[in-house]
């Protein structure tokens, strides 16, 4: 199984899992079954990843980033909440992938016209995307996985994790913003020397913003109705393209696809080794939080939840997979496709994710937010 999270999310990393399915394929194992749990994942994914791109490309990211400095009238501190609750929204409207991508460009304008401390606001932008994933079905890839594993309703997950994903993004903020109350202490330039942005809003920026509210109320409103969020909100982010005057290239994760679906296959063939014994407990919930999030740390969250996913057979375990694979993966830089996404996208600017510092939070965060989840069952 350590082969398989050979990078994670690259050709390379989908080249390892395919050819071990393979094998499994050749040897009996079906494949329906991840066919039928990855797709609305891969589907929702793709969807939510083009439309930040393109958000991000019409230059709306700029203007967002002018009016949170405006707002925050110089107080690294507020404007550090003020990030934050901004990651939550878009986490809980795009996932936390698409979250990073909108939030990247937001926080390097920050920095560089404003003087604001890019370091907290990177961090805090990582730890809320991840914790704060688990609050709504589409806020992780892994949640829908979940969801289509057991056959539980969108509305049933949120019922359980809306708390436990908002107590752990709140926790994991305020323990970044007392680490770095001194940075956070400094005040920045509100508003800019020369500004460059109109006043108006393009064409482009109505269009991508309009898209961005339209695909997130279709994705909240529709478990009010019955229906998976996945689909309503994909189907706005497609008319919404086509609609538009320029073509985006779509952003399709096959590489991420194909891994998660290969690692199901490969999981599925070696057996279930029995976790649903663990019951709804604590202790056993517990358990099961800590290994997914020691394991996401050590290999990355996106083949171990790959791989948890096929063991999953209750949905008390499933939940505290979701915990252990969103919070504990902030224990190391690698432990999340987030994480890695996020500095990847701030590039040189972004600081380093200490070890000594992390672990000791995702591991407090991750106990909280089970035992937060098991007050709810």
């Amino acid at each position: 199984m350590i082969g398989l999270a050979v990078s994670p999310g690259t050709a390379r990393g989908a080249a390892v899992a395919v050819g071990a399915a393979g094998v499994d394929v050749a040897l009996g194992t079906g494949i329906a079954p991840a066919i039928h749990v990855v797709t609305p994942m891969f589907v929702f994914l793709s969807a939510a990843l083009t439309l930040a791109a393109t958000v991000e490309r019409t230059g709306l990211s700029e203007r967002v980033a002018e009016a949170l400095a405006a707002r925050a009238d110089g107080s690294s501190f507020v404007l550090y909440a003020y990030v934050c609750a901004a990651c939550a929204a878009m986490t809980a409207a795009v996932s936390l992938d698409g979250a990073v991508v909108l939030m990247a460009p937001i926080l390097l304008a920050l920095s560089r016209h404003h003087g604001a401390p890019l370091t907290p606001l990177f961090l805090g932008t990582v730890v809320v995307a991840n914790a704060s994933s688990i609050a709504v079905p589409q806020g992780n890839p892994t949640n829908l996985l979940i969801i289509a594993r057991l056959g539980i309703s969108p509305a049933t997950f949120l019922l359980h994790m809306a708390v436990p994903g908002a107590i752990a993004a709140v926790l994991c903020a305020a323990c970044v913003a007392a680490a770095h109350r001194r940075r956070l202490g400094i005040r920045y330039a509100p508003a800019r020397e020369q500004q460059s942005i109109p006043a108006a809003l393009s064409a482009a920026e109505l269009h991508a913003g309009a898209a961005l509210v339209s695909a997130a109320v279709a994705g909240w409103v529709a478990p009010l109705l019955g229906i998976d969020p996945w689909w309503p909100f994909s189907a706005v982010v497609v008319l919404a393209l086509i609609a538009g005057r320029r073509r985006p290239a779509a952003i399709v994760p096959w590489q991420i696809g194909c891994q998660i679906a290969a690692t199901l296959v490969v999981v599925e063939a070696l057996g279930t080794p029995g976790v649903e014994r663990l019951g709804s407990a604590l202790p056993g919930l517990l358990i099961v939080a800590v290994t997914a999030g020691t394991a996401s740390a050590l290999l990355n969250n996106l083949p171990v939840g790959a791989s948890a996913v096929a063991l999953i057979t209750t949905a008390p375990i499933g939940y505290a997979a979701s915990v252990g694979l969103a919070v504990g993966s902030l224990a190391t830089p690698q432990g999340s496709v987030a994480t890695l996404l996020a500095t990847t996208l701030v590039g040189s600017d972004a600081p380093s994710l200490r070890v000594r510092q992390f672990a000791p939070l995702a591991a407090m965060a991750v106990v909280v937010c089970t035992l937060a989840l098991w007050l709810t069952l």
